[in-house]
């Protein structure tokens, strides 16, 4: 993590050219430069991370998978302030405040950069009920066992090294039968991909055995995640599911 000093103001916001390598921000006077994914770093500068990825870049992934979740609640039923929502990597609580504005009555957060719990508390306090710092590709967490979810959201679109699979399936195995999911993936992630980094991942055996076998699709949708620096468009596919059983 890079040390960063507080600026004055955000200022413009530069990305390095070519690649997306790293971001400069701050007032004339006080340029940093931060790597482009060294979210504790983000996290730890008020209001940096919405300016880079969602006011400069147009990130869109915690709404599209927020509003597909809320599709389904309305086509089962199911109000939204019975539910408890499992916010898997839910950084700086973007996606936790999306699901408050909907109305879902208990949320918890889990993410593994303790940055970003302290970023939530900071800027958005209140929106969980808990924050865990944990990887759950380790041992179960009790505090998740105790909460009994009814739906687990991944509200950033997953890609070749982002989580792996066994992380989504040990968070949907906290779900009894008929707890919903939500998640998005890049097309490199589905199943029918034949990208060789794609299946390197697992991703897209495990969405095929997912849906073939254990749950039912409920929506689906293709969008554009955001921009990236150099103008092209970062593709996703977002789901909603629900568990069989």
């Amino acid at each position: 993590m890079s040390v960063l000093r507080p600026p004055g103001d955000l200022g413009d916001i530069r990305f390095s050219p070519g690649a997306e390598d790293w971001i400069e921000f701050g007032p004339v006077d006080d340029r940093q430069r931060v790597a482009f994914h060294d979210y504790a770093a983000l996290y730890a500068v008020p209001g940096l991370y919405e300016r880079v990825f969602y006011d400069e870049l147009g990130m869109c992934s915690a709404q599209q998978v927020v509003g597909l979740y809320a599709g389904a609640l309305r086509q089962l039923g199911r109000p939204p302030a019975g539910e408890r929502v499992l916010d898997l990597g839910a950084g700086n609580g973007l996606g936790g405040e999306e699901l408050r504005r909907m109305g879902v009555g208990h949320v918890v957060g889990i993410d593994l950069e303790p940055q970003a719990r302290e970023a939530a508390r900071r800027d958005r306090p209140g929106m969980y009920d808990d924050y865990l710092v944990a990887d759950l590709a380790g041992r179960p967490e009790a505090t998740l066992t105790a909460f009994q979810p009814t739906a687990v959201l991944a509200l950033s679109a997953l890609g070749p090294g982002h989580a792996p699979p066994a992380v989504l399936d040990r968070a949907l195995g906290l779900l009894p039968a008929g707890g919903l999911f939500g998640f998005a993936v890049t097309p490199a992630l589905l199943a029918e991909s034949d990208d060789l980094a794609g299946r390197a991942t697992g991703y897209p055996a495990y969405l095929c055995e997912l849906f073939a076998q254990r749950a039912d699709e409920l929506a689906q949708h293709a969008y554009v995640h955001r921009r990236r620096t150099d103008g092209s468009d970062d593709l996703a596919v977002a789901f909603a599911g629900r568990i069989r059983g």
